[in-house]
């Protein structure tokens, strides 16, 4: 396994490799011929002498550690080039930065970051202090979750978003039957779903594999992102699933997500909410059309309340930043 910081890469060795292969060959640049796995190390064409076309492999990165060398250290007997696996990276494409780019290039397509570079995090909500531990998910099981993983990327999640909403990651995520039975283990994305004070209520996930969403059995479930709502918000988009939402605030835009088609709970829990205006953009299809006229009844006299015409097919996470700035609006 390779670490980077000592953090775990959450992808094998051969896995990173041919992902920077292709993602050289994008850049246009030929690299890496082929790979040779072995016991200790896997062996490459250098990426550096004979501009990355030597014949036969005479480098390698090793797999394991060894004594004075970590596991991640590449090494030419050919030519002596020696440096970390994020080093070779910035290399490769051609930055002198001693390992900054390569860092970072882990860190978008696979590497977990350390609690210790997440655990400050700054929730810019202003809701007072009046916390309390009695049957919330302690810091200590959402320590265990701040991790990066690429799939937040391609689900358009920016470093900002990530951090104020704490989205994290589970690797190990045990679903199990209604006898305690695993059925299966995912790798999920995670959401702390928390009270107006704060407190977290429960942890959603969705799979990062498969089109899966997971909440607790038996839970009355609040509106997503109560907490993090800005004091001053005028208008507040409100969507079905956490990822429209997160969009929405990736677009510049304050939103919350009902975790479904929307509850009396949660009506009353949008009424309460100090803006005046509401857009929905609930789902395109049928159930999110019933979902938003039930929603424009039970806050009627109480909100303005309009809709964003979402593309048929689409959801707010399917449109580009144009897109959804285009989006129409129907009163």
């Amino acid at each position: 396994m390779f670490y980077v910081n000592k953090n775990p890469i959450l992808a094998g060795e051969l896995e990173v490799l041919n992902e920077l292969k292709t993602q050289l060959a994008l850049n246009g640049i030929q690299r890496f011929a082929e790979f040779k796995p072995g016991p200790r190390n896997i062996q490459f064409n250098c990426p550096i002498h004979a501009e990355g076309q030597e014949r036969k492999p005479s480098c390698g990165i090793s797999t394991v550690n060894k004594e004075g060398v970590p596991a991640g250290t590449v090494h030419c007997f050919t030519c002596g080039y020696t440096a970390t696996l994020e080093q070779m990276i910035s290399h490769c494409f051609g930055k002198d930065d001693d390992g900054v780019f390569g860092r970072e290039w882990l860190i978008k397509n696979f590497l977990t970051i350390s609690i210790e570079n997440r655990k400050d995090i700054i929730l810019d909500l202003q809701r007072g202090n009046n916390k309390i531990t009695n049957n919330y998910i302690t810091e200590e099981e959402l320590d265990s979750y701040r991790y990066y993983h690429p799939y937040m990327y391609k689900r358009r999640l920016t470093d900002e978003v990530i951090e104020q909403f704490d989205v994290g990651y589970d690797n190990h995520f045990e679903l199990k039957d209604k006898f305690g039975k695993v059925k299966s283990v995912l790798r999920c994305l995670t959401f702390p779903v928390r009270d107006i004070n704060g407190n977290t209520l429960f942890i959603a996930r969705r799979s990062v594999d498969i089109k899966f969403f997971h909440y607790p059995e038996g839970i009355n479930k609040p509106v997503y992102g109560l907490y993090e709502l800005p004091k001053d918000a005028k208008e507040v988009i409100v969507c079905e699933s956490i990822l429209n939402a997160l969009t929405c605030y990736v677009y510049g835009k304050p939103a919350v997500a009902l975790l479904g088609l929307g509850t009396e709970y949660q009506y009353d829990q949008l009424r309460k909410l100090g803006c005046r205006k509401i857009i929905t953009a609930l789902d395109p299809d049928i159930a999110g059309q019933r979902a938003t006229a039930r929603l424009k009844k039970a806050l009627n006299g109480s909100k303005l309340v309009t809709s964003y015409i979402v593309p048929e097919g689409k959801d707010i996470n399917d449109l580009e930043k144009e897109e959804f700035e285009n989006l129409q609006e129907l009163f």
